[in-house]
């Protein structure tokens, strides 16, 4: 229980933090103060966003949403999405280059949209971050279940992103053989997606080799729900079987 008390204690601190320091969390809590304004229940848009492009996002969304619920059943908790079709208002909200970025402390979670970000890949890859953070909760996020290589490479799958993705199924999807080792922390996956782009392929090809040895979705479910250890691979290609 104590341990539990000290996830949860570091946990809130961190949200602390992040309310202070990032502008996409503030501008959660006052959206107007960064010019933005209200479109739907969950979603702000930048106030200069016309009509007609709005209501594109909005079906844009509705996509998303409809393929990431049929891998990971309906998005959970409180959502709040904030895009920009500009590069300024993208400055305002903290955007340094990333199409998309998704704040997330179990089931509340925060995404950026940058005027690249508003499309349905785009989205359906952040929403599976948030369908994954929610299901796992605070705790499962703070003791790190999903390794950020894990977390990004379902994200790839689930969008379905043919950037990072070949056609057909399983192993034959890969488009880039991963390297022995790769990141474990956000920190360190957003260090190195910043100069190398193809480690999303990677991490998609890596995921998918755990998967096709450790009981595909079902494996995934046990890892969520903490019942399942997962364990970077030795040959991401012919991973070894994650601990029961």
């Amino acid at each position: 229980m104590r341990s539990l008390l000290a996830l949860g204690l570091g946990g809130f601190l961190g949200l602390v933090a992040l309310l202070a320091l990032l502008p996409a969390p503030r501008a959660a809590l006052c959206p107007g103060c960064f010019g933005l304004v209200r479109a739907t229940d969950t979603l702000w848009v930048e106030a200069a966003m016309p009509a007609p492009d709005r209501l594109r996002l909005i079906a844009q969304i509705a996509a998303a949403k409809a393929q990431v619920a049929r891998a990971l059943g309906p998005t959970r908790g409180r959502l709040r999405l904030l895009a920009c079709q500009t590069a300024a208002c993208d400055r305002r909200l903290g955007g340094r280059g990333a199409a998309a970025v998704t704040y997330s402390f179990g089931p509340v979670a925060v995404v950026r949209l940058s005027p690249r970000g508003l499309s349905t890949t785009i989205l359906a890859h952040e929403l599976t971050h948030v369908a994954l953070h929610a299901r796992m909760g605070p705790v499962g996020q703070l003791a790190d279940r999903l390794p950020a290589w894990a977390d990004e490479g379902l994200a790839v799958i689930v969008s379905d992103d043919p950037r990072y993705l070949a056609p057909g199924s399983g192993l034959r999807r890969c488009r880039k053989t991963p390297r022995p080792v790769l990141p474990e922390t956000a920190r360190d996956w957003l260090h190195l997606a910043a100069q190398e782009r193809d480690i999303y392929a990677e991490a998609a090809c890596a995921m998918l080799g755990w998967m096709a040895e450790n009981d595909g979705w079902t494996g995934v479910w046990a890892v969520i729900e903490g019942r399942r250890t997962l364990h970077p691979p030795a040959n991401p290609l012919a991973p070894a079987r994650a601990a029961p």
